[in-house]
């Protein structure tokens, strides 16, 4: 098997009753990529997975499969194979027959069929188990057959539909693994619908963050975590405490923003000029406490009163306020004694460890 690349070109989907479910977008995937599309519920992400698939017809744009236009071209005859939410395995049928499925809607003869979907349960490590119904396997065993199934047709693009959604956290966890290891077999390029910013991040090799109709960003896991571009990809990956306030100084690519907790120096992403509305942003794990250890030598320093104190085995979250003002910072768990309720601390960070971006459209707004 060998991936082959996908692109959009001004790909949009607007629905009869008037309702733009994908603004026109411009995306490039990669052969042999595992590629993440990333966001809240609604966003258009499974509209791009079916106007990639065939089973809808984009309301405007281009869309081409290793350099083959597809428009026109249904989903039986792309190089495509998809992957539902619910699995839709037969339940009648043997593990090795449900695989062998496709093949035989290809017309091949019965003997190689066999032969094909017992190397495919092998590559999925379900050998030994072809001839069990569906019924009798774990939920991470269905999820394999159905990968395997998928593959059976031997496609260049496998299209996933949060198809990890209905199992437990520790199974999901194993399965990502699994997904990668199988992905990084075939080479086959796997494109994967998500609203988990977890799965995203731990199998992808680059991620799109989606937020009403339109790509935010498209970057690697440890870019999109560390450096991303707008609010809602700021916020809706991993955890931020946002500061609100005017930027009073800007130069070398910092500002200085006066917010009602004091002034906060961080990196200028968006070169915002003195006087504009900004927003200050920093992770949880990058604020430390001064005076108890752990508190980087930094300038933004702020008073906060302890709410909180959650105790996550090798993580202690804090959950602080300074006025009306919530903070959560991110510990590790060192042994340190209980932190008492109400105790009023400072807090500090470094200014390369916070950004300043316009105000925007944030994940937390759409709760």
């Amino acid at each position: 098997m060998i991936g082959k690349d996908v692109e959009l070109s001004g790909v949009s989907m607007i629905y009869p009753n008037g309702f733009t479910a994908v603004q026109p977008t411009d995306l490039t995937i990669r052969a042999g990529e595992f590629f993440s599309i990333l966001g809240p519920s609604g966003c258009g992400k499974t509209t791009i997975l079916r106007m990639i698939s065939g089973f809808l017809n984009p309301s405007s744009g281009a869309i081409a499969i290793g350099g083959e236009p597809m428009i026109g071209i249904g989903p039986n005859h792309r190089p495509t194979a998809l992957i539902f939410q619910s699995l839709a395995l037969f339940p009648l049928m043997s593990v090795c027959e449900n695989v062998a499925f496709g093949l035989e809607a290809r017309g091949v003869a019965k003997a190689e069929r066999r032969r094909k979907a017992e190397e495919l349960l092998g590559l999925v490590a379900l050998s030994g188990q072809e001839d069990k119904k569906p019924g009798e396997l774990s939920g991470g065993q269905r999820q394999r057959v159905a990968v395997a199934r998928a593959l059976a047709v031997e496609p260049a693009v496998l299209l996933l539909d949060e198809p990890l959604s209905a199992l437990d956290l520790k199974l999901r966890q194993h399965m990502r693994a699994e997904l990668k290891a199988i992905q990084r077999k075939t080479q086959v390029t796997f494109i994967y619908i998500t609203h988990d910013q977890g799965e995203a991040l731990a199998m992808s090799d680059r991620v799109a963050v989606m937020n009403e109709g339109r790509i935010d960003q498209v970057a690697t896991a440890d870019a999109l975590y560390n450096n991303p571009e707008t609010p809602f990809a700021a916020t809706f990956v991993g955890e931020q405490n946002v500061f609100s306030g005017k930027v009073v100084r800007s130069e070398n690519g910092e500002a200085q923003v006066e917010t009602p907790h004091g002034p906060m120096v961080g990196i200028n992403l968006h070169r915002l000029n003195v006087g504009d509305e900004a927003l200050v942003m920093v992770r949880p794990e990058r604020i430390g406490i001064v005076d108890r250890g752990g508190a980087p030598a930094a300038s933004n320093q702020l008073q906060a009163q302890l709410d909180r104190r959650d105790l996550e085995g090798a993580l202690i979250n804090l959950y602080l306020r300074s006025g009306s003002q919530g903070i959560h910072v991110n510990l590790h768990n060192r042994g340190e004694e209980m932190l008492a309720l109400a105790d009023t601390m400072t807090l500090a960070f470094r200014h390369q460890d916070a950004v300043v971006m316009r105000p925007g459209s944030m994940a937390r707004d759409k709760a």
